[in-house]
């Protein structure tokens, strides 16, 4: 025969040689649908492949916040792999045969740890049990926030079925209040009881005169007198704002089971009459020569008594008066028919100065004073600067009269 044709062997049968053709043919079928498979169809046979050459683990534990890691028990001449990480009853698959070391954490416990041995097409299981005791747990005052390191357990009154045994440490919170670490002792296989204090103690803040609102972190918490029967212990930064009144910083420390009453006055948020100040600012030196401005003498400028020597009348009115100040000074005299109370002389710079002041009727009847007892006596007060008069010769006092005057606590004699 030539070149590229098919012999028969001289002594082979035909039924022979069309069973050898069959069989080519089942060859070349069954490798064309090897090569037809989809890539879908590659990947499940490889996913069979790896099932049945790998195995499974599934890890259980009575606590189901708690994480686990698995790594492959490796003598000490080899290189440990990175472990891996799973989820309480999902089975974790692809491991090759082996020992395994399963360690259990949990945020606020201490780990634990086991070793499980894991076959080829089989899913091992193993379960870790952390040892525990309960909790009933209540504070003072209650619904504070009770965690675990980081895990929230609930709010008071609460009992918490499983706590780590021996030493404990819960955070407790409640809004408004600082974070109280509370210390217990935990007992295996038993229930413990506590009532955790959160410090705080009662604090009433009243004010004179009363309905100012009070204020804490920029926040209302109600008119004066107010009552908290639970303040957190510890420094209180307070607001009291009222009309008519500047406001009133105050610093309160409440310890812890304390009975603490303030009763501020607002009046002492006003700032002290500084007479000096007044007159440095208003000031203008003797000067025979000069012409006073007719604008600085009329109107709402003008003094009560007409004269003008040597005082700004219109940086007086600006500046310093129809407002309220605080003052302290001893009694000169006091004139019952009027009302008005005199105070000791000093001296500033330019001149030397008074203060007159005329009580409301109600501060007078609390005052109580006449003639003989009212001098040398100290008073602090507060009121409104309605003027400032320059004297007439040969007098050279300036007066600065103040009114609606209202006595600060401590005053009546």
């Amino acid at each position: 025969m030539g070149a590229g044709r098919l012999s028969m062997h001289p002594h082979a049968s035909p039924s022979a040689f069309g069973q050898l053709a069959v069989s080519a043919l089942c060859i070349v079928l069954l490798l064309a649908a090897g090569c037809s498979k989809s890539p879908e169809e590659q990947r499940a046979v490889a996913k069979a492949e790896k099932a049945r050459t790998t195995g499974a683990l599934t890890v259980k534990s009575n606590l189901p916040a708690a994480t686990f890691t698995v790594a492959p028990v490796t003598s000490g001449t080899e290189t440990a792999p990175a472990p891996l990480t799973g989820s309480l009853d999902q089975p974790l698959g692809g491991l090759p045969p082996g020992k395994y070391a399963v360690t259990l954490r949990a945020d606020g416990w201490p780990e634990i740890g086991g070793q499980v041995d894991v076959t080829a097409g089989q899913t091992a299981e193993i379960a870790l049990n952390f040892k525990s005791g309960s909790l009933k747990l209540e504070s003072e005052p209650t619904g504070a926030t009770v965690k675990l390191g980081a895990t929230a357990l609930g709010k008071t009154p609460l009992t918490i079925p499983m706590l780590p045994p021996g030493d404990c440490t819960l955070t407790l919170e409640l809004p408004s209040w600082p974070a109280l670490a509370f210390k217990t002792t935990i007992t295996e296989d038993q229930e413990a009881t506590a009532t955790a204090r959160l410090p705080h103690g009662k604090l009433t803040v009243a004010s004179l005169p009363t309905g100012a609102n009070l204020l804490i972190g920029g926040k209302v918490f109600g008119q004066t007198p107010v009552v908290w029967q639970r303040m957190p212990a510890g420094t209180k930064k307070l607001t009291l704002q009222a009309k008519d009144f500047p406001p009133l910083e105050l610093t309160v420390n409440v310890t812890d089971g304390a009975d603490v009453t303030i009763t501020p006055e607002l009046g002492a948020a006003f700032p002290l009459l500084d007479a000096r100040a007044i007159l440095a600012d208003t000031w203008v030196p003797d000067d025979p020569n000069r012409l006073t401005a007719s604008f600085e003498i009329t109107g709402r400028f003008a003094p009560k008594n007409g004269i003008v020597k040597n005082l700004k009348r219109q940086r007086l009115h600006e500046n310093w008066l129809t407002k309220r100040y605080r003052y302290s000074g001893t009694v000169k005299a006091y004139d019952p028919k009027s009302g008005e109370i005199e105070f000791n002389e000093e001296t500033a710079d330019q001149s030397r100065y008074r203060i007159v002041a005329t009580p409301t009727p109600t501060a007078l009847a609390a005052l109580n004073l006449n003639e003989k007892t009212a001098k040398g006596v100290t008073l602090n007060f507060y009121g409104q600067l309605t003027g400032v008069e320059e004297p007439r010769w040969p007098s050279k006092v300036i007066t600065f009269e103040l009114t609606s005057v209202e006595l600060l606590k401590g005053d009546a004699p």
